[in-house]
């Protein structure tokens, strides 16, 4: 009779592992605000990468959402006038997400970020940023919160577009090929892939300078700058690449 019972139980702890571990590798959207049509600013390979992080003071939890820190690549803005005589930014100096005095700041300069100017202007500064930043992953294991009022009608909220990175991110990795099925699924012929032969994202091209072919890049490992957008057929992200450098 005992071994009747214990067979049942081991199949459902099988198939309750399996799930869990298919979960843990799914890729997590990280966001700049705990809202859903907040700018993408990176992803997770995986949940269990994910840093907690406490909720900034005099902010109210949002339900739903973890705050995490995330590091990463990003291509951000900054004030020309907040550059010093060095070239870096100065500290207290406002990360911004798009060219404009009002955009999303990602993050205060200080003194630990590795900054690189890519371009000056005479009102903003384009710069690659390596650093540390506070983001937002859905958290499923706490159900959001209805925001509606008792009895009160309910209103049909069309659905809003997807919101592109306006700051633009650099990825890292190797350049190659999708396979058809890939391309059929994705609509994109290229991808980046890391050592694991995982993919980190499906590549746009279309808007890149011709000042080197593109096939001169594939199947070489390299860092790739532009914005990310999800994809809407696939859980996955496909970056816009504006500029390719490879890597020694």
């Amino acid at each position: 009779m005992k071994a009747v019972i214990i067979l049942p139980t081991l199949v459902l702890l099988a198939t309750l592992a399996g799930g869990v571990s298919a979960l843990a590798q799914e890729s997590v959207s990280v966001r700049i605000r705990p809202e859903p049509n907040s700018t993408l600013i990176g992803k997770l390979s995986s949940l269990s990468l994910a840093v907690n992080a406490e909720w900034p003071k005099n902010t109210e939890p949002t339900s739903g959402w973890r705050p995490i820190y995330y590091r990463g690549d990003f291509l951000v803005y900054i004030d020309s006038q907040d550059i010093g005589k060095n070239f870096l930014p100065l500290p207290g100096s406002r990360y911004l997400l798009s060219p404009r005095s009002d955009a999303d700041i990602l993050a205060i300069a200080t003194d630990l970020d590795k900054a690189e100017i890519v371009s000056i202007d005479p009102r903003f500064c384009h710069i690659n940023l390596e650093t540390i930043v506070l983001g937002y992953i859905r958290d499923y294991s706490v159900p959001p919160t209805p925001k509606l009022k008792p009895n009160a009608a309910r209103t049909v909220v069309p659905k809003q577009p997807k919101i592109v990175s306006d700051s633009g991110q650099s990825l890292e990795g190797i350049l190659v090929s999708a396979s058809y099925l890939e391309s059929t699924r994705s609509g994109y012929k290229f991808k980046l892939i890391n050592s694991d032969n995982e993919t980190i994202a499906y590549v746009d091209h279309s808007k890149l300078p011709d000042s080197e072919p593109f096939t001169n890049f594939v199947n070489t490992r390299l860092t790739a700058w532009g914005m990310i957008d999800d994809l809407e057929n696939i859980d996955s992200i496909v970056l816009r690449v504006k500029m390719l450098k490879k890597k020694n």
